[in-house]
């Protein structure tokens, strides 16, 4: 990924065990996802630089998530092998 990010399942296991902390119902992965959300919209609202558009933002980082779901998507699926016998005069 480009921008400097660096995820890692590891990474994501350690911010998880440590929401799980707070609230052990956080070991559901559709749940943890919407404390992670939560936090989003959180430290959102707290910027206060002039001009800065939160809904944009949000926007912008919804449309983040996606490339990211589809990178992450991607790289799990397996490679396709190539298979076949070639034989000389065949194109």
């Amino acid at each position: 990924m480009s921008g400097g990010i660096q995820l890692s399942s590891e990474m994501i296991s350690d911010i998880k065990t440590v929401i799980m902390k707070n609230d052990p119902a956080a070991d559901n992965d559709l749940y943890f996802m919407q404390y992670l959300s939560a936090i989003t919209g959180y430290v959102l609202a707290h910027q206060d630089q002039p001009g800065l558009d939160k809904k944009s933002m949000l926007g912008d980082l919804t449309h983040f998530m996606g490339q990211v779901l589809e990178q992450v998507e991607a790289d799990m699926k397996p490679a396709e092998d190539a298979f076949g016998i070639w034989k000389p005069g065949d194109s």
